[in-house]
């Protein structure tokens, strides 16, 4: 059952969506390193970064040469704190040790930031020999809790931007979103930065980040971080990590093709983190579909590679493993959830199984 964090931030949803005049039925749900927001239906991510603390994300429209959404994130206490040295390394874990407070971020100069951005866009400008002029609206809080500082913008110069920079209190993000396009499209903008601007959220729901892009939707606890991915057009992978832990998500499409010549099990034994052979298998139901489910211990060669990957990371070491795969005949889908953990990690499987979203 949806949390009441969960369930007001899919109200916001929904009236962003109606605001916009588009059906929440279609919506695209976008989702990456604790940004989450929605848009219009088929727009797709473009570009990403894998860096949680500095990091950006861009969205187009169908049509290419269009419209295009920006985000950019950056963590101010991590850029106040400056370059590490042995006082930064050491204070964060004497403050945990004595369970002291974290030190508190000073609020950043966001009309600062804005400037040094558009200063840059109208270097763009100029290079296409195109005029420049922006607008900055005053500074305002929002939020729930007054937790964001914002400020609106815009500008005009060889094409035209709507966006806002914002300090989240709470993750200590600043996000600068905005929407891109042409002069003719500032009606189609001024809508699609609605939504945006409702929707848009810069840190996880009660401990979880959405990951979400084409038509992969799942949630995946906080403190794991994202190692890898494999985005193709028949295939998603997301692998996250946090020590020797693991959660891999996979994705595979056109599944009538692939079960005319694999059974779910031969298939799954293919492509699975470690072999099936000898662990035991169950079948259970998720999300009204039948799930081949998997469990048992870590073979003594696989927790050995995973000490060397980790490099002797011995916190939350995994000794366990944990799978399913299913069909999704809703959407000829395949999807397998695989998790490496710790035995205090028990039920990690379920609560990342029961919330990846197959139609």
């Amino acid at each position: 059952m949806p949390t009441q964090v969960q369930t007001k931030i899919l109200k916001a949803e929904k009236r962003a969506a109606q605001n916009a005049e588009i059906s929440s039925a279609t919506q695209t749900v976008i989702g990456w390193q604790g940004v989450r927001c929605m848009l219009p239906p088929d727009w797709n991510v473009t570009g990403f970064s894998m860096d949680r603390e500095n990091g950006y994300l861009r969205v187009d429209a169908p049509a290419p040469g269009t419209m295009t959404v920006q985000i950019r994130w950056s963590n101010a206490a991590r850029v106040q704190k400056g370059p590490p040295n042995l006082y930064t390394f050491l204070a964060p874990r004497f403050r945990k040790l004595f369970k002291r407070p974290d030190a508190a971020v000073p609020k950043p100069d966001l009309k600062a930031n804005l400037e040094k951005i558009l200063k840059e866009t109208a270097k763009q400008a100029k290079k296409a020999k195109a005029g420049f002029e922006s607008t900055i609206k005053p500074e305002k809080t929002e939020g729930d809790d007054d937790e964001r500082t914002a400020i609106n913008f815009s500008w005009n110069g060889g094409g035209r931007g709507q966006g806002k920079i914002w300090y989240c209190a709470v993750c200590h993000r600043i996000i600068v979103a905005q929407v891109v396009g042409m002069p003719k499209d500032q009606t189609a903008m001024a809508l699609i930065a609605s939504q945006l601007f409702a929707t848009l959220h810069d840190h996880s729901i009660d401990g979880y980040d959405r990951w979400a892009l084409y038509d992969l939707q799942v949630d995946v606890p906080d403190d794991f971080h994202l190692e890898d991915q494999k985005l193709l057009s028949g295939y998603l992978h997301l692998g996250f990590r946090r020590g020797s832990e693991r959660i891999l998500v996979d994705r595979w499409g056109l599944a009538n093709v692939t079960l005319k010549k694999f059974t779910l099990d031969a298939w799954f034994r293919n492509h699975a983190l470690v072999k099936l052979k000898c662990l035991p298998k169950d079948e259970r139901s998720l999300h009204g579909h039948e799930c081949e489910h998997y469990t048992g211990s870590i073979p003594a060669i696989a927790r050995i590679r995973a000490l060397r990957e980790t490099k002797g990371a011995l916190r939350r070491f995994a000794t366990r493993y944990e799978s399913g795969i299913w069909e999704c005949p809703n959407t000829n889908k395949l999807y397998a959830i695989q998790v490496a953990h710790n035995k205090r990690s028990v039920g990690l499987w379920e609560e990342v199984a029961e919330r990846c979203d197959c139609h």
